[in-house]
């Protein structure tokens, strides 16, 4: 990797660098239209089209199902291609399909089957972009300005979900939900722009004459996950919870507006405060790593801020909101800490020509227990109601972390710097 393309990090950080303040400028607005999208597509569908929890559950289950159906086809396909070019068609498409759905609504032929295939095509363009920023990253940054990175994308990923979810509510209120998908539908649109203006050097690409095929490829991928029993282990942990948390996310609208009986604004707000937490996590994720080392703060980011959860489905109407709000905080609190220190471990541990195929095959496990997670909270709330699945889920979530007590994380300050052999 040359390194008149990755930019040492100025005094101040790698935000005064012109790429890498670029790309955080255009992955930060996306990630508030998104998070304003987690509130506002439920939104749509229960207030334009009167969707019950089990199709609202469904609309998450369609946006995630993807990273099942192509994820590890993905990994290879970023390993072959530039991986700055996948992220820019990838926020084009996004754009394109989002836009549809105001322009359908406002048109009165909108449907439940219309917000489902729009969800499951940009969830499509999410798995391209997903695997290939992850790849990207390690390729604009230096190695010892990875954590910096990550921990400040994270951190920018965190406040939108404070922004997002209070936005959504309040733009439902003021201009109806579809507003909300709108303005996501532009800020894909400002990222695109934003990945323009990189410069960024030649990517590893294997030679056309020597690529082996896609199934070694993926072998490839899933073979050096295998090497380590950490990596299983983390691999299991993060499938789970996913499925858990997924699964809450999945009802928390229709619990905070339907079930508690909480305005639209106001599921919004409690959902965004608890999302403060996020920040927490972010922010404290370098300095915690640096003192306690990165292996101790992955183990106590996971198993000490799962209990809290707990809190979620205590939730309730009036003072009780807090109990929801309080628990969300600490949860994503510990969610983002373990997030950061899992990708910049994945950042430096794995090498760069398989990263992309080693990312897809991990996230085809965490994220495609998502679409599982959110059909199955559909399918509790159906059967035993909604604050019955929110406890089944959370109670899920508070035993998942439990596996990483067997491994080296119990016993080792930091991760390991390179494979073994």
């Amino acid at each position: 990797m040359s390194q008149d393309v990755v930019e040492r990090a100025p005094v101040g950080g790698l935000l005064r660098t012109r790429t890498f303040g670029l790309l955080w400028i255009g992955q930060s607005t996306s990630a508030v239209g998104s998070a304003i999208t987690s509130v506002a597509l439920p939104l749509v569908a229960i207030s334009t089209l009167h969707a019950g929890p089990a199709t609202v559950a469904l609309l998450t289950a369609a946006s995630w199902l993807p990273w099942l159906l192509i994820g590890l086809p993905v990994g290879v396909w970023v390993d072959r291609w530039p991986r700055r070019r996948t992220l820019l068609i990838a926020d084009l498409v996004s754009a394109a399909v989002l836009v549809v759905i105001p322009v359908a609504a406002w048109t009165d032929v909108l449907t439940v089957a219309m917000l489902l295939v729009a969800a499951l095509l940009a969830g499509t363009a999410g798995v391209f972009a997903n695997v290939a920023f992850n790849a990207f990253l390690p390729q604009l940054v230096r190695t010892e300005d990875l954590m910096e990175g990550n921990a400040k994308l994270q951190t920018s990923a965190s406040i939108a979900l404070v922004v997002g979810p209070g936005l959504g509510g309040l733009l439902a209120q003021a201009a109806g939900a579809v507003s909300g998908v709108l303005i996501d539908a532009v800020t894909f649109l400002v990222s695109a722009a934003c990945l323009l203006g990189l410069r960024s050097g030649p990517e590893p690409r294997p030679s056309p004459g020597d690529r082996p095929g896609m199934l070694r490829q993926i072998a490839e991928g899933i073979g050096f996950i295998m090497r380590g029993r950490l990596l299983q282990a983390m691999l299991v942990v993060a499938a789970l919870t996913n499925f858990a948390m997924l699964g809450i996310t999945a009802l928390r609208i229709v619990f905070l507006v339907r079930t508690e009986g909480a305005a639209p604004g106001t599921a919004g707000l409690v959902i965004g405060v608890g999302s403060l937490g996020a920040i927490l996590g972010a922010a404290l994720a370098s300095r915690a790593s640096r003192r306690f080392g990165s292996a101790r703060t992955y183990l106590v980011a996971n198993v000490a801020a799962a209990p809290f959860v707990l809190l979620l489905p205590l939730g309730g109407h009036g003072w009780r909101l807090t109990l929801f709000a309080a628990g969300s905080f600490i949860a994503l609190a510990g969610a983002t800490m373990s997030n950061v220190m899992t990708m910049t471990y994945r950042g430096s541990f794995v090498p760069a020509h398989l990263l992309g195929r080693v990312t897809a095959a991990s996230r085809i496990f965490v994220f495609g227990a998502v679409p599982l997670g959110a059909a199955t909270a559909g399918l509790l709330a159906s059967t035993l109601g909604v604050q019955a699945a929110m406890w089944t889920l959370a109670v899920l979530y508070v035993i998942a972390p439990l596996p990483l007590l067997a491994t080296e994380a119990r016993t080792d300050r930091d991760f390991p710097a390179r494979p073994p052999g």
